[in-house]
């Protein structure tokens, strides 16, 4: 308990520091990073899985890793305006490369098992953190706050679904895949996510063109679509057997268990945004 509250608070404090230094170029890295680590992460987990993706492996662990991260990359830098928008379209074209390769070497695995789980990881971690481009910068202009609010909500809903769910928990949510959820815990954290939402809009709104009706609308699209993000992840992990998706944070467990909420909520964020925009 001590190794993870320690680490905890390192890695809050690392990632408050990207944010309120106001330094795109240090988030437009943290991204590609996040990206990097989650997508070694998930092929990891399939090579250790599926014996016909390990022998596959070391390309998707390379190029797979790359491509991804250059689309995440150049979407952050279009959005920032520093980058033709072409650009981006044309790093779509890397994806195509893997049809090559598994053209190439078809009689080493399984085809259409390897592209699925190339596209999977790209739909479930590359797409998202590419969306979050549109967040984060709006006219080349950058707004550190809008991400960095998801994360505060991300936070609250999180721990107080542990709370409440401690105290008051007796019906569970999705007992198969996640033993520890609870109704109970889940409503209490939307409730509380909501809350913290609204106070957010009272320190931020006005500076990121939140209004508090926004920012709470925000706040339950978090508690909600975290949740299920988190379960998600939970189901990838039992199918495959594993505890934690890797060990990038000491007692917490890998880069995809600390960012699966994050992830999986950005979309669901981004499309809201776009539509009351």
């Amino acid at each position: 308990m001590k190794q993870r509250i320690i680490w905890g608070a390192v890695f809050g404090i690392v990632l408050i520091g990207v944010f309120i230094s106001n330094q795109p170029y240090l988030f437009i890295a943290a991204t590609t990073a996040i990206c990097m680590l989650c997508l070694q992460e998930f092929f990891k987990m399939i090579a250790d899985h599926d014996e016909s993706f390990a022998t596959s492996f070391s390309f998707y662990n390379s190029f797979g890793v790359t491509a991804g991260a250059a689309i995440v990359l150049i979407f952050q830098l279009v959005a920032y305006n520093k980058v033709f928008p072409q650009f981006a379209w044309i790093a779509l074209l890397l994806l195509w490369l893997v049809f090559i390769y598994e053209l190439l070497n078809a009689s080493k695995g399984n085809v259409l098992a390897n592209c699925s789980y190339f596209a999977l990881a790209i739909i479930y971690i590359v797409a998202p953190l590419a969306l979050s481009s549109y967040l984060a910068f709006e006219h080349g202009n950058y707004y550190p706050w809008r991400v960095f609010g998801l994360f505060i909500l991300i936070w609250t809903s999180d721990t107080m679904q542990y709370f409440s769910g401690k105290f008051l928990g007796k019906h569970k949510l999705y007992e198969q895949i996640s033993p520890n959820k609870t109704w109970e815990g889940t409503i209490g954290g939307v409730i509380f996510t909501i809350i913290a939402g609204y106070i957010l809009s009272h320190f931020v709104g006005k500076e990121i063109s939140y209004s508090a009706m926004q920012w709470m609308m925000i706040a339950t699209l978090v508690a909600v679509f975290g949740s299920i993000g988190d379960l998600v992840e939970s189901m990838f992990k039992r199918q495959m057997k594993v505890k934690d998706s890797g060990n990038f944070l000491p007692g917490h467990g890998g880069a995809l268990d600390r960012f699966d909420s994050f992830i999986f909520v950005l979309p669901f964020v981004v499309v809201y945004w776009m539509m009351v925009r």
